[in-house]
């Protein structure tokens, strides 16, 4: 079996004496979804544990949630009667708010495709991208960097595996004016030729990147560049990482393809200076061959 998905469903109908409803098999996946789980340990800490505290009815030590002494019932039937006022309120509210509240948990939700996903999780080779904590430490997510909802794409570039906890955190505490980025992706600089490539220049793309074949005269390399003016490599944006490396990886497979004597590549990357000023980063991709041209 390819997940874990289907030994657990197998083994809750088992449990159910050999039949169980959607409902209950998707119970099950959750319960055993480790990055849902801390999402919620990361709710938990957040404004419910800090509502109940400052009315003083819970108390809180090391993980550990207990009711307040004065708060606590002292037998079974105020037991009884506070759970049934719990589920009362959660019904009343549930049937005045509807799906609105779990909104934030479904409105950036898309089936993102499983050849992408894969790719994000190999591209970050089993680490968050934001912290570099592992995945066998916590759970790997894959993220949009532009949310959907903000105009991103699903495109592989806009992809990021984050840990549970670095993702919920961004979905929490990220302040980004996503709508002023989207656009900041279109700055050209006037009388730069890598903002305004000629027509014909420009022999493959994507959305954020685009090559070119160096203009020196008997260079046999290509010039992978960003959209946006950029002057140096540290300006690069991640969305702009992510679209290089995919480009570099499609011109070079199709390069191999295309020349049986190619046997390599060596990547260079640099910003020239006109007139002490910087002009636009590019990557330089120069085919390496078993002749040695």
């Amino acid at each position: 079996m390819s997940h874990v998905y289907q030994p657990l469903m197998i083994r809750t109908m088992l449990a159910g004496g050999g039949a169980a409803t959607r409902r209950q098999i998707a119970t099950a996946f959750l319960g055993a979804d480790l990055s849902q789980l801390e999402y919620y340990e990361e709710i938990t800490k957040g404004y419910p544990q800090q509502t109940l505290k400052r009315h003083q009815l819970i108390e809180h030590e090391r993980g550990v949630y207990r009711l307040a002494s004065e708060a606590a019932p002292s037998n079974e039937w105020e037991r009884a009667a506070l759970i049934a006022v719990c589920d009362a309120k959660v019904a009343d509210y549930i049937a005045r708010r509807q799906d609105a509240i779990w909104r934030h948990r479904a409105q950036n939700f898309e089936p993102i495709p499983g050849t992408i996903r894969y790719q994000v999780l190999v591209r970050a080779r089993g680490r968050c991208e934001a912290c570099g904590v592992s995945n066998e430490v916590r759970a790997l997510q894959v993220d949009h960097i532009i949310p959907r909802t903000a105009g991103g794409s699903n495109d592989l570039w806009n992809f990021q595996a984050l840990c549970s906890l670095c993702n919920v955190q961004k979905l929490n505490k990220d302040a980004t004016d996503f709508h002023a980025a989207h656009q900041a992706f279109d700055h050209r600089q006037s009388g730069c030729m890598l903002c305004a490539p000629t027509e014909g220049e420009v022999f493959e793309e994507n959305e954020l990147m685009f090559a070119v074949h160096d203009p020196d005269p008997g260079a046999d390399r290509i010039l992978i560049a960003p959209k946006r003016h950029v002057i140096d490599r540290f300006d690069l944006w991640q969305p702009e990482i992510n679209a290089s490396w995919q480009l570099e990886s499609a011109l070079a497979t199709k390069l191999r393809a295309s020349d049986d004597s190619i046997i390599g590549f060596r990547i260079g990357s640099g910003t020239d200076r006109v007139a002490g000023v910087g002009v636009h980063y590019r990557t330089h991709l120069t085919p390496v061959r078993a002749d040695g041209l």
